[in-house]
């Protein structure tokens, strides 16, 4: 029997006809198959081994080690045998009715009431809960949508298998307004592998002294909005309520049914059952949506259309009609916005994208004169700087709250007025337990400044970072407190929500991605702004970045703190321009392919690749010299981050100055 499980539920309010692409093998998958990956970048393991520390002597509803499938009969049978005691804990208990199956993070039972306690990564405030979970319009808060439904759920399933208990729903959280007496808290909680070559959780602390004092979860009643999705007050599938949708998506699930949901353009945009140049012989869920309900050919599927527009909002307008094609869209489907003096407005941007796209003009648009003045207030020599950052649901020290930012590396670059190229400084600190945000800081202010030239970031990633430190330092009696403190507000913009009076650095770092947004779009982005797109796009279209970056580096002034001379950013394969970021090395490219890995990382290429490499290092115990090609690898991304933005500012000032 196919089972719909608690996940597969939630991909079916994502959308219908997902469960039909879920389980079948020949459909692409873009998402992760490994969800440990997912919850040891997030932190959620820790999070569920800490939340079970709240109940001393729960039981474990465990695999039995000889099952080569998954045995859904014999874990019902396990909680089932438990449930026959007056007052038990248990952890993992599994219910079944019909085909729907369950495991409950904690089942608290007490007589005939059992207490469903979903445990989450997600944080909150438990002293602000006015409109935490429902709206000040009465409807649920979107982040919270689909946890709520979930617990909703597994209340259905227990009541509807159990229909003797009383089951009151919970979900434990990180509580932002507590902190812990614990220091390394992150910590206690490592990734192993087994004798079996099994992946699982190891926990260093066996009990907790003092739950309220060193435990930074706090356990949330949500009968509430509970109550409203039973009723069918609050929905996500417009079509049904909340028990309609468990029996259709259930029926459509275990007969193996298509279920031709209308389509979502806003979820469509989004769809994990895609193919790429990897995949290409699997079967595309996306395309067969369309070809079904849209009569799309090969023909519509190259054609370009709104996904591909930046910013797009008016969904809704193109589902009601059917239309998505680009041709078929006018300028009344893009809204209105104010006009913005000298710079493109988004809706202006949309629609000079759709316009290129139609007529297939690949050529870049500039508001040159615009963008040259606006250049022109730039100081040299110019600073680019990246971070890379995570942030832990379980703090690193005694005093602190759950999800302090961590900075834990970045890379600067400085472009000097005569064109040299300076990879100046880098930092990381990948130790695990180390807390590197002071240390980070001071070498940041130490490089930065060696001038007094403007400093660009691309996004507003960094003085969100710069504020949070700024934030540290006001409270901290560090020696070099007010050193620090002046020099962050120097280089940055203090955010609407600054505990401290708002301020504005008179170096403020300048947004590259904001000065792309306002003056310059390329058709080859395809409307993405992502640093990751833009710079292909700039190196499909700038002759003098293609001449430049296709020698040696060592052969164009510019020198580098992790690659050799002889390296060339710019390759053309088959008058195909290759993605700099897929020409980073492999992590362990050097290493011996029988030489097994803890980590099992392959590529560090992206954000969430180094989000994940950093999580491994903090929370995996793995031998010295892997922890050094990890730390190397991460060094060898961020400083294409930064490259990255001078090849981008070379390509504008090559715009302003040629005609």
């Amino acid at each position: 029997m196919r089972h719909l499980t608690k996940s597969l539920y939630k991909t079916g309010l994502e959308c219908p006809n997902k469960l039909y692409f879920t389980k079948n093998k020949q459909y692409a998958n873009t998402k992760k198959d490994d969800t440990f990956l997912e919850a040891l970048a997030s932190g959620g393991f820790q999070v569920e081994e800490l939340a079970k520390l709240h109940y001393p002597g729960g039981i474990l509803i465990e695999d039995k080690k000889s099952d080569k499938s998954y045995d859904y009969d014999d874990k019902v049978l396990q909680t089932n045998h438990l449930l026959q005691q007056d007052n038990v804990v248990i952890f993992e208990a599994a219910f079944k009715f019909e085909n729907l199956f369950i495991r409950v993070d904690i089942l608290e039972k007490k007589g005939n009431h059992i207490n469903l306690i979903e445990v989450k990564a997600k944080s909150f405030d438990s002293t602000n809960m006015e409109h935490e979970f429902i709206g000040k319009r009465g409807g649920l808060v979107g982040d919270w949508k689909f946890y709520l439904f979930d617990v909703a759920f597994q209340k259905y399933v227990i009541e509807k298998s159990h229909p003797e208990f009383k089951v009151t729903p919970f979900l434990m959280l990180a509580d932002k307004s507590k902190t812990t007496t614990i220091d390394g808290l992150n910590q206690l909680f490592r990734v192993t592998k087994n004798t079996d070559n099994r992946t699982g959780v190891e926990c260093k602390i066996k009990q907790l002294d003092n739950v309220e004092e060193q435990s930074v979860l706090t356990k949330v009643n949500v009968s509430n909005p509970i109550q409203g999705i039973e009723k069918g007050k609050y929905r996500i599938l417009e079509a049904f309520d909340f028990e309609t949708s468990i029996k259709e998506l259930s029926k459509a699930y275990k007969e193996d049914n298509y279920f031709n949901y209308p389509l979502q353009y806003n979820v469509c945009k989004h769809c994990e059952f895609k193919t790429n140049k990897d995949t290409q012989h699997l079967k595309s869920g996306f395309k067969e949506c369309f070809s079904k309900q849209m009569a799309w050919t090969e023909k519509e599927f190259k054609e370009p259309n709104a996904f591909e527009i930046w910013d797009f909002r008016s969904w809704k307008k193109l589902e009601e009609s059917q239309r998505l094609l680009l041709k078929d869209l006018d300028e009344t489907d893009f809204g209105e916005d104010k006009p913005k003096a000298g710079k493109m407005s988004r809706v202006e941007r949309q629609l000079i994208q759709r316009e290129k796209a139609i007529s297939t003009d690949n050529k870049p648009y500039i508001l040159k004169d615009e963008l040259k003045e606006e250049m022109s207030t730039w100081q040299y020599p110019l600073n680019f700087i990246d971070f890379e950052t995570s942030t832990s649901p379980l703090p690193f020290f005694c005093g602190q709250k759950p999800y302090e930012q961590v900075a834990f590396q970045f890379s600067h670059h400085i472009y000097h007025k005569d064109g040299t190229i300076e990879h100046a400084a880098q930092y990381i600190n990948t130790t695990a337990g180390e807390f590197p945000n002071i240390d980070f800081l001071r070498a940041l202010k130490e490089s930065i400044e060696s001038n007094e030239g403007s400093i660009f970031m691309f996004s507003n990633h960094e003085n969100t970072i710069i504020n949070h430190l700024v934030e540290q330092v006001y409270v901290s009696d560090l020696p070099d407190r007010a050193d620090l403190f002046v020099f962050g507000q120097q280089i940055s913009k203090g955010k609407k929500d600054t505990p401290l009076i708002p301020w504005k650095g008179y170096r403020s770092m300048i947004d590259l991605c904001k000065v792309i947004k306002d003056y310059y779009y390329n058709p080859y982005t395809k409307g993405s702004n992502s640093i990751k797109q833009v710079l292909p796009a700039v190196f499909e279209s700038s002759p003098f970045i293609r001449d430049k970056y296709s020698k040696p580096i060592g052969k164009i002034n510019l020198n580098s703190l992790n690659f050799h001379n002889d390296k060339i950013w710019l390759k053309i394969i088959d008058g195909v321009v290759e993605d700099p970021y897929k020409s980073l090395p492999k992590v362990f490219d050097e290493w011996n392919d029988d030489f097994e890995t803890i980590s099992e990382l392959d590529d560090i290429n992206n954000g969430g690749a180094a989000l994940t490499a950093y999580g491994k290092l903090q929370y995996t115990d793995m031998g010295d010299e892997e922890r050094l090609q990890i730390k190397e690898a991460l060094l060898r991304y961020c400083e294409l981050d930064t490259l990255a933005m001078v090849m981008i500012f070379e390509h504008l000032k090559e715009l302003t100055e040629n005609n």
